[in-house]
């Protein structure tokens, strides 16, 4: 450890989240490679309001912030401070983190290599019942008037691997960062043994939190190599840090490709609704636009189309999807949003298109954004034309076959097949041994449409062969 150039960082700030909070305090401690010291310090103006609990923990108060530098202001010389030394700090995460966040938010790349000394102390004293800094000062019997203020934890920082130095030797402590640095640590209930037996090839992984609790669902064509990045230091969200820190275990399920992890990822999620997936959860209304014949939609706007919104409620049967439906949206707010983009990317009237009130010439139109059919200076036949275009991009496409195909899925690497069944958009099983579909649709159970699941298959079977099931059947 002796021959690099150490940094030895704490952070005071607003809150926990790196990307919604700010900085208030910096402390900084060089050491170089001769044991030469130098100490940076500076209060920062988050131009945030600070909690008062945050006020409570580290004394720091907006009227000892009113005459402090932004961030801005100090970040280039920061920056040069920190270039090419170890990032040192305590849950080294949080801090990293932050600083990741604000350098970027001056067009400042960083990423150091990054020294934990939470993990250094589970590493060399597994023993002790805390590893927090105060536990950790309370083992080694450091002594120290402040805490949560930004040098006086650099200080302990350093006070605890002086002490791990004298303890352990240099050596060990060498060692310790050196494997810190080869691979992300894991959360403390995981065994590596279950990530190392963790193959890298296509499949769905899960994550477990306490009492079993399913957390997290994710697909990767690279299995091991995705779970272990969930535990890097480079975290762009307290959500992500958050997750990372619950889990308690993980499982996985190998797929014989792309396209199969994708649909059992999507099904695990609609089913089960992990804690921290977002995207793709359960539905329980999806919202749709449909173009109604040209009509009458208002005293002033004869003969133009004016799309029509309406719902299905989950489990709608997929056969009800086989009109001339555009997009699919989780509430009513999102449609409009998305119609809304449509006309100001195609200068449309937002008014014709029912999402403005009021008579006469539209907003848009006053500050050129509008074609003018408002006012009847854009022809109902070139507008709707226009519309017809532009929705036609998410349109959900009619089921182009005759009935339910096979699509097979193989993966060389691990010689694996599988062989997904598709009816009308909807995925209705995946079975790896084709003598299970040899009777047809007999004990398949049907599906309902699922807008995600169709984003998916509409991509996909484009790239992969589909075949009638009665034909894959008979030839197997």
């Amino acid at each position: 450890m002796s021959q690099e150039i150490y940094a030895l960082v704490d952070l005071e700030t607003t809150g926990g989240n790196p990307v919604s909070d700010r900085i208030t305090e910096v402390g900084l401690k060089l050491v170089q490679a001769d044991g030469s010291e130098m100490v940076w310090q500076t209060l920062v103006n988050p131009g945030a309001p600070i909690p008062e609990f945050i006020q409570a923990i580290t004394g720091i108060t907006p009227p000892m912030l009113q005459g402090a530098p932004r961030f801005g202001d100090i970040a280039q010389e920061l920056h040069e401070l920190l270039q090419g030394c170890v990032f040192v700090a305590h849950n080294a995460r949080f801090d990293y983190a932050f600083l990741k966040q604000a350098f970027a938010r001056c067009n400042l790349s960083f990423r150091p290599r990054i020294l934990c000394t939470l993990k250094l102390a589970r590493t060399l004293y597994p023993d002790w019942p805390r590893h927090s800094l105060d536990a950790i000062c309370g083992q080694m019997a450091y002594q120290r008037q402040v805490s949560h203020r930004a040098l006086a934890d650099v200080a302990a920082m350093q006070a605890f691997i002086e002490f791990a130095r004298a303890d352990h030797g240099e050596d060990a402590l060498a060692l310790a960062a050196r494997e810190q640095w080869a691979r992300p640590a894991l959360p403390q209930a995981i065994d590596r043994a279950v990530i190392d037996s963790m193959p890298d090839c296509y499949g769905v992984y899960r994550f477990y939190g306490d009492n079993g609790a399913l957390l997290y669902v994710g697909k990767s064509n690279q299995l091991r190599s995705r779970v272990m990045s969930h535990f890097s230091a480079d975290h762009a969200s307290a959500r992500e840090m958050k997750l990372a820190q619950a889990v308690r275990s993980i499982d996985w399920t190998i797929t014989a490709g792309e396209l199969g992890a994708l649909l059992l990822e999507n099904r695990e999620i609609k089913q089960q609704a992990p804690v921290y997936n977002k995207r793709q959860r359960p539905c329980s209304q999806w919202w749709h636009y449909q173009l109604p014949d040209t009509g009458r939609v208002g005293a002033r706007y004869d003969g133009y189309i004016r799309p029509r919104l309406w719902s299905r409620g989950e489990g709608a049967n997929a056969e009800s999807y086989s009109g001339a439906l555009f997009g699919s949206f989780r509430s009513s707010k999102a449609a409009r949003k998305w119609l809304a983009a449509i006309a100001d990317e195609q200068r449309l009237c937002r008014r014709v298109l029912g999402l403005e009130r009021g008579e006469g010439r539209c907003f848009a139109y006053q500050i050129g954004r509008c074609r003018g059919a408002c006012v009847g200076e854009e022809a109902a036949g070139d507008f709707n034309l226009r519309l017809q275009l532009a929705l036609e991009r998410d349109q959900i496409q009619a089921w182009r076959y005759s009935g339910p195909v096979v699509v097979p899925e193989y993966d060389e690497a691990t010689e694996r097949s599988e062989y997904h069944v598709i009816n009308q958009w909807c995925h209705i099983a995946t079975v790896s041994d084709p003598a299970e579909l040899a009777g047809g649709m007999g004990g398949l159970s049907a599906a309902s449409f699922d807008p995600d699941a169709y984003r998916i298959l509409r991509k996909w079977l484009k790239r992969l062969k589909a075949v009638p099931l009665r034909e894959f059947a008979a030839a197997s």
